[in-house]
């Protein structure tokens, strides 16, 4: 199987890039941007499609600068021109809060599952049904386009995780072929790369390697998650810094309060795998049964380490 991971395929104001397969490091750190880790262990790693991050910022913000800019005539008495402000604004952020609460009352579709023992990945359809794909055989891409508008240009991105069907697994991919898809949009470029590197370092590296679950914030108060920030900030930026980072926090508690607490019961159950050949897929395996890297992927990632490398050593002599 020829790798495709490292090609760029570009056009006007587009821009492609894959990742996957071969697995090989982005040489980018992992970050889950998009909170799609649900579930970690030392077996395996299950990635969910939903996040409500995004866009409840939108959302949020959004209303905020609308209500802020709205101020403005108010003070100067200039009530058409306010009304017609907030007409506009009822208009955007009530379409922007619809898809917010679309989104919210969706019920969560089962989790992806990655087998770092295996080298598999388990897929789940709402339907119930089911079928593994060998991790090797796992396209990740990450398309990026330049939007261009009377404030500038703006570049969008995301990451796509393609999957063959069962009966396909080892049929020859192509750009048009049908498969199984999981698009999400961290952002373009690094981001993607990032997001990637959470499901890749788990499986090629351990889950040391790979953040711990948002849903971990189900156990811990406001309170603790306030003080953890103020104390990662101060340890980072100094005491300063961290009391104005705790100001401007509180001054958007209710925004972190609602938020929290949507979040909280939202995820307060996370789908799992309920097939006997699910659960009997998802149990650790004796070390010695543990499935091994193809020689294909350990050529790939010792030349791409050594491309890292190289560029690392690069780095210094350029800022100099």
């Amino acid at each position: 199987m020829t790798s495709p991971a490292g090609k760029v395929e570009k056009g006007f104001l587009w821009k492609q890039e894959y990742l996957s397969p071969l697995p090989i490091p982005t040489g980018q750190p992992a970050s889950d941007i998009l909170s799609l880790i649900w579930r970690k262990n030392d077996t395996y790693l299950d990635i969910g499609s939903l996040s409500l991050a995004g866009s409840w910022a939108i959302a949020h913000v959004g209303t905020v600068i609308f209500l802020s800019v709205m101020i403005y005539p108010l003070i100067y008495g200039d009530y058409v021109l306010a009304f017609m402000m907030f007409m506009g604004g009822l208009l955007l952020m009530g379409f922007c809060w619809s898809l917010f609460i679309g989104l919210y009352r969706r019920p969560l579709a089962p989790p992806l599952r990655f087998h770092r023992q295996r080298r598999e990945v388990r897929i789940t359809t709402p339907d119930g049904e089911e079928w593994t794909v060998p991790w090797e055989r796992v396209h990740a891409i990450a398309p990026s386009a330049t939007m261009i508008g009377q404030f500038g240009a703006a570049q969008m991105g995301g990451l796509i995780l393609w999957f063959p069907y069962a009966h396909e697994i080892d049929q020859p991919y192509h750009k048009n072929k049908e498969g199984w898809v999981m698009m999400v949009s961290p952002g373009p470029g690094v981001a993607a790369m990032r997001q990637w590197e959470c499901i890749r370092s788990f499986m090629e590296v351990g889950p040391e390697a790979v953040p711990e679950p948002l849903q971990d914030l189900r156990g811990k108060s406001l309170k603790d998650i306030f003080l953890d920030g103020f104390n990662e900030v101060r340890e980072k930026h100094g005491f300063f810094v961290a009391v104005l980072w705790d100001i401007g926090v509180w001054c958007v508690l209710f925004n972190i309060m609602t938020y929290h607490l949507l979040h909280r019961r939202k995820f307060a159950v996370i789908p799992d795998l309920e097939s006997p050949e699910g659960i009997a897929w998802s149990q650790p395996l004796p070390p010695e049964q543990w499935a091994q890297r193809s020689p294909e992927l350990e050529a790939a990632m010792a030349e791409r380490k050594q491309d890292l490398a190289a560029l690392k050593a690069e780095s210094p002599s350029q800022a100099a």
